[in-house]
């Protein structure tokens, strides 16, 4: 009889891997990536807005950079040994199942992905650029997956699936953001609207570009570089 994914038994084969090894099974009942999944994307977001919060609050360019770099090495170091020692990844997957999915048993999660984008924007933009660009991810990103999962199934589709009114919540909602934020700082008012458009459409439609890369790298880091070159162009100083 086939076995469901949720169902994990307790039992171990002969090698002493779980049964899971190998199989896609996880310990846990983990989600789809269509699904809801309301605590992974309420996670996403705290997770960006605390790193945010702290950088603004007067740490230095420096400390930040150190203190993502060591959870990074931290983390790529905890994912490549689970997914070369079983038992490990069982335990990560049973702490971290509220949060992972089922494509991320036998492959790496988001969350170095998270941190490398953090990493370069904090340690190359400016540090407005390098805030709004991870405000983006934060908010941006899972509501446009929140609404496309809700609403997409009869919107048009992009060429990888995606639906058009989850890339236009997106886009909208990462409009909001920088326009709460340009609106926040010295800038004139006709500047403040165009880096609005261009950050929310930057930040909103970079998962669309057919590149081979997780949404938590690409997004901050196209949109942080689109932002910062127009800042460049527009004479504004950050």
């Amino acid at each position: 009889m086939t076995q469901r994914r949720d169902n994990y038994p307790e039992q171990r084969i002969a090698s002493g891997r779980p049964a899971w090894a190998g199989s896609f099974r996880s310990p846990i009942r983990l989600h789809l990536r269509q699904d809801l999944h309301l605590v992974r994307k309420g996670w996403h977001m705290l997770t960006g807005l605390m790193m945010v919060a702290v950088f603004l609050s007067g740490l230095s360019r420096f400390h930040a950079v150190m203190i993502l770099g060591f959870f990074l090495g931290f983390c790529l170091l905890v994912e490549t040994a689970r997914l070369r020692i079983p038992s490990l990844n069982e335990a990560v997957i049973r702490f971290w199942g509220p949060i992972m999915r089922t494509s991320e048993i036998e492959r790496m999660s988001g969350t170095p992905f998270y941190l490398a984008s953090a990493l370069i924007a904090i340690g190359l933009f400016p540090k407005p650029i390098a805030a709004l660009s991870l405000l983006f991810l934060a908010c941006g990103d899972p509501m446009a997956s929140l609404v496309g999962i809700l609403y997409g199934k009869n919107s048009p589709k992009w060429s990888d699936g995606k639906s058009w009114i989850g890339t236009a919540a997106g886009v909208l909602t990462c409009m909001a953001v920088g326009a709460i934020f340009w609106n926040a700082l010295p800038v004139k008012a006709w500047q403040a609207w165009v880096l609005t458009w261009i950050g929310g459409i930057a930040g909103g439609m970079a998962e669309l570009l057919p590149w081979d890369m997780d949404d938590n790298f690409i997004i901050p880091v196209v949109s942080g570089f689109t932002l910062w070159i127009c800042c460049i162009l527009m004479g504004i100083p950050v």
